[in-house]
């Protein structure tokens, strides 16, 4: 069955945060995250319901059988005995069979139930995962010397983020480590060891949008700014303005 989250999740997500303390789980909400989700337990109640109910059809078609056998007897004890009795197996058949139908239109609506809340599930997990990745990142970033302001709602980390995530790789003990194209991590050519996130991030520091991310960083290249002068001392143009895209276009249009 797939991971269906349990409450220890949701207390790790709040006890962890941005500052390394702790999360107020409404910022959880606020990054899209949902926790509308029918829980492990109730799961659990449906499929012991599922369960009881095929015993009782096995304890009821075994009862059937044996009551099958007592009617070959009496048919040759007492005839008109044998034909009631024939009568009430025809009963019992009936409730049998409707019995079955009830078990079938159980199984149809509690599995279709189960199996939208593992749907429900899998999306949260995968919502949490992410979550947890630009977390670590964050860190990673804000230890490399990013800088921590944001305008409008964007910071320079959520732009950072959105253009290099996927050369991220969340580890299980809640670790990012650098990647390939092919999801291998990018080794040190002098060392064979992998790259540290912190200095993989710090090479951006000399990249012309990049390189603004950074405290006391000045990037290279085009020389842009976010207005005034740039390492040379020349008067660039305020890009102060500028959606990331438009930002991107500037430099590299």
């Amino acid at each position: 069955m797939p991971f269906i989250p349990m409450p220890e999740d949701q207390t790790l997500v709040t006890e962890t945060a941005t500052t390394g303390n702790a999360i107020d789980t409404e910022s959880l909400d606020q990054r899209g995250i949902s926790n509308d989700f029918i829980p492990k337990a109730e799961v659990d109640n449906l499929v012991k319901a599922l369960k009881a109910e095929r015993e009782s059809r096995k304890q009821y078609e075994k009862e059937l059988r044996d009551k099958a056998a007592q009617l070959e007897k009496f048919a040759e004890i007492n005839p008109q005995e044998y034909r009631r009795l024939q009568e009430e197996a025809a009963i019992a058949e009936r409730d049998r069979l409707a019995a079955e139908e009830r078990t079938s239109l159980l199984e149809e609506k509690y599995g279709a139930q189960a199996a939208e809340a593992n749907k429900k599930a899998e999306a949260y997990q995968a919502q949490l995962q992410e979550y947890r990745k630009r977390y670590a990142l964050e860190k990673v970033f804000f230890a490399a010397g990013g800088r921590t302001d944001a305008a409008d709602g964007v910071s320079f980390f959520d732009m950072l983020a959105d253009r290099l995530g996927s050369n991220f790789r969340l580890e299980p003990n809640g670790t990012v480590t650098v990647v390939d194209n092919n999801g291998d991590p990018i080794l040190d050519a002098d060392t064979g060891k992998r790259i540290a996130p912190e200095e993989y991030l710090g090479g951006f520091k000399s990249h012309p949008i990049y390189g603004t991310f950074f405290r006391g960083a000045k990037g290279s290249g085009a020389g842009l700014g976010l207005g005034g002068t740039d390492a040379s001392g020349l008067t660039t143009q305020d890009l102060s303005e500028l959606s990331p895209d438009a930002l991107f276009e500037a430099a590299f249009g």
